[in-house]
């Protein structure tokens, strides 16, 4: 007889690999054709050269300042294997001459609690600005929601203003921050959204008329 921990844990694994699902075809507002699909083993040569197309800023903020010019290989190993429940990441792809290129990256990986995870999230300089950020972090969002989440969170440090801007409009909130604490703890839920209500057959639509009236005459 499995043991309940093991059943949850398949439980989750089914989860998010129907989360992660087939790639996904979308194009950014300069009409650029790109697709978003999990990460892959054989991402690390394409996965590589993203890094090192990078920006010295973007390449900061994504791994921070001790980063060089490459990914060791052993960092390689370790940002393209992916377990797919502690860890989930996806690509943008587009396609470049006769290959195709990684031209960003989103990824979570589980707090201890569980429910939430922290999100790491960078765009390739010449894409930046087309939405293509916006893109990857809806599907983190999705995977998430779908895994059981309820929160992701990004530490983001107060002088990154563009990043800041970035989250509070995808719906993040900025939690306390102080000396002990140079960094804004950036969060927000992503719990299942409501349905839509449904639109009023023709006899509600009367049946609210009548109301009004008996209400407005004090009937």
């Amino acid at each position: 007889m499995l043991k309940t921990m093991n059943t949850d844990a398949a439980a989750a694994i089914a989860a998010t690999r129907r989360a992660v699902g087939a790639p996904r075809h979308v194009r950014v507002r300069n009409g650029a054709p790109v697709q978003i699909r999990d990460v892959r083993p054989d991402d690390a040569k394409r996965f590589a050269g993203f890094v090192s197309r990078l920006s010295h800023a973007s390449r900061g903020e994504r791994f921070g300042s001790g980063m060089g010019g490459a990914c060791s290989p052993a960092v390689l190993v370790d940002l393209v294997n992916v377990d797919g429940v502690r860890q989930v990441a996806f690509v943008a792809t587009a396609r470049m001459g006769l290959v195709d290129e990684v031209i960003g990256e989103a990824r979570y990986s589980l707090g201890e609690d569980g429910e939430g995870a922290t999100l790491t999230i960078v765009v390739a300089d010449v894409w930046q600005g087309q939405g293509l950020a916006g893109l990857l972090l809806d599907r983190l969002v999705e995977a998430a929601r779908d895994a059981g989440l309820r929160r992701l969170y990004a530490e983001v440090p107060p002088s990154n203003h563009r990043m800041l801007r970035f989250m509070q409009r995808m719906g993040f909130v900025a939690g306390a921050h102080g000396a002990e604490r140079p960094v804004l703890r950036m969060e927000r839920s992503v719990a299942l959204r409501q349905p839509p209500a449904p639109e009023p057959g023709p006899m509600e639509v009367v049946w609210r008329w009548l109301n009004n009236q008996f209400f407005q005459f004090g009937f």
